[in-house]
C-alpha cells in the first residue's frame, strides 16, 4: 500500500464522463483522463475493452499489456 500511496496522484475533482455502455465505469474513464494515463487495463471484456481507448488513453486487458513491448 506505501508503494502505491508513494506512485499515485490524487485527482480531483474528476472531469464530467458519459460515456457508454456502463454508465458505472465512467469513473475510470475520468480518472484515466484526469491522471493522463497511457493505459486502463480492465477484464471488463463487454464493457471498456469494447471502447478500446478513451482519449489518450489506451484500454487494453491485463495479458495485452503484459505482451506491450518494454
Amino acid at each position: 500500500m506505501n508503494q502505491i500511496k508513494r506512485l499515485g496522484q490524487e485527482i480531483d475533482p474528476l472531469p464530467p464522463i458519459e460515456r457508454p455502455p456502463d454508465p458505472t465505469d465512467d469513473f475510470l474513464l475520468a480518472l484515466s483522463e484526469a491522471g493522463n494515463a497511457e493505459y486502463l487495463v480492465t477484464g471488463d471484456k463487454s464493457g471498456l475493452l469494447a471502447l478500446r481507448r478513451h482519449q489518450a488513453t489506451r484500454i487494453v486487458s491485463a495479458t495485452g499489456f503484459l505482451a506491450l513491448p518494454a
